[in-house]
């Protein structure tokens, strides 16, 4: 059954079978997130550096992928994609706790599967992105892409707090299988969808797949509108790409967190993106999609003060929930309202080159950070990689806020 337009979304089956698989790959994503990096760490007694390899890993297929991957998702349907991707990253991940069964589980076959998972996130992505606009009308995207934040957040909540407990239980690298559950759960939603998918149309001279990159990259980066988008989030991403290498190493090491703390600390935090995904359609409809992307970009650099005063003990854990709440707030606000202006900003059949090229040019760099992140944090120390990293912050807000998208008022370009 399709919703009527004025009705809302959760009447629509097929929207209500890809929200679902959405929400239990970013469940798993989000399990995995806290618990690959224990495994690492706690189990695996990897070092800094080993640390910032896997994270580099796991960052380096946007780099390498994303751009063919976008001009194959122009190519062909966006749903069989999707399939495959999901039950590769399942294999990926059941690898893991098979492994460590049998005692057999290295950083090796941690980096392979981190490897693997990451460049079918990145095909996944591409296609799952560009797929949106054509379940949907163009007028129901931001009503869509917030049900869609929604489901990422309360997952991001409840993964963490699901990670914790299966890891005081049975062992990080066990506690991975969930997430290969959560790829099957997405392919079986996504094979279930009924909606017609159009087949893209076929040229009468099949162009090569480097020239449709390359008018893929030209569109974006062009575009008034997108390509400002683009380059601010490519700042952020990069940033944020070195930070996270490290800081699990700083609170576990330098703070004394147990991985039961820093999953609770996790869920709270996730729950700003959940309340940002409640309340950004409204804020853009008062205020504007273009001062509130700034804005919220505004909230990185200050919700990095509590990390960087803090204690350890429990003061210090509550300010950092304070800070990372802040943080996922802002970043939710701002990656929910420039996807959907992107998303209607974008001619129909460049939607999986203008996706993968943001992708590529917001994710291409976040292994080189990762990897300077650990060097830094080795020869200058984590906390001052730390502050470094939260003055750089500051950039993305002053780039977006000097050009013309600051006057954006509504949602649409």
């Amino acid at each position: 059954m399709t919703a009527s337009a004025d009705s809302s979304l959760w009447r629509h089956r097929d929207f209500r079978l890809y929200w679902t698989g959405q929400a239990a790959d970013v469940l798993g994503s989000s399990l995995s997130s806290v618990a690959i990096p224990l495994v690492a760490v706690v189990s695996l007694h990897a070092t800094t550096w080993e640390a910032a390899v896997l994270a580099a890993v796991q960052k380096t297929p946007p780099l390498l992928f994303s751009l063919p991957a976008g001009a194959w998702c122009d190519r062909v349907r966006k749903r069989p994609l999707m399939m495959a991707t999901s039950l590769i990253c399942a294999a990926a991940m059941a690898s893991i706790p098979l492994a460590a069964s049998y005692g057999r589980l290295t950083l090796i076959q941690l980096w392979v599967a981190a490897f693997a998972v990451g460049s079918g996130h990145v095909v996944g992505m591409a296609a799952s992105l560009s797929y949106i606009p054509q379940l949907l009308p163009s007028h129901r995207l931001m009503e869509a892409n917030a049900k869609l934040a929604s489901a990422n957040t309360l997952a991001d909540i409840g993964g963490p707090a699901l990670a914790g407990a299966l890891i005081g239980v049975i062992g990080a690298a066990r506690a991975v299988a969930a997430d290969a559950v959560s790829y099957l759960v997405t392919a079986w939603c996504t094979l279930l969808i009924r909606s017609p998918e159009t087949v893209p149309e076929q040229s009468t001279t099949q162009r090569k797949l480097r020239s449709e990159i390359r008018a893929g990259l030209a569109y974006t980066w062009r575009h008034p509108v997108i390509g400002p988008l683009v380059t601010t989030n490519a700042i952020t991403s990069t940033v944020l790409a070195g930070t996270n290498a490290i800081w699990v190493v700083y609170l576990i090491r330098e703070l004394h967190w147990s991985p039961q703390t820093f999953a609770v600390v996790m869920s709270i935090g996730a729950s700003g993106g959940f309340l940002a995904s409640l309340t950004t359609p409204r804020l853009t409809s008062r205020y504007g999609a273009g001062p509130v992307m700034i804005t919220a970009l505004t909230l990185a650099p200050v919700s990095q003060l509590p990390l960087l005063l803090a204690d350890p003990g429990l003061p210090g854990q509550l300010g950092i929930g304070c800070g990372l709440f802040a943080q996922l707030f802002g970043a939710v606000t701002h990656g929910l309202t420039q996807r959907t202006v992107r998303q209607r900003a974008c001619a129909p059949d460049m939607q999986g080159r203008m996706q993968a090229t943001g992708q590529w040019t917001a994710f291409g760099l976040r292994p080189f950070a990762a990897l300077l992140a650990g060097y830094a944090g080795t020869t200058l120390g984590l906390h001052t990689t730390l502050s470094l990293g939260a003055c750089l912050l500051v950039l993305p807000p002053l780039r977006l806020a000097l050009t013309p998208i600051r006057t954006l008022r509504p949602a649409t370009p």
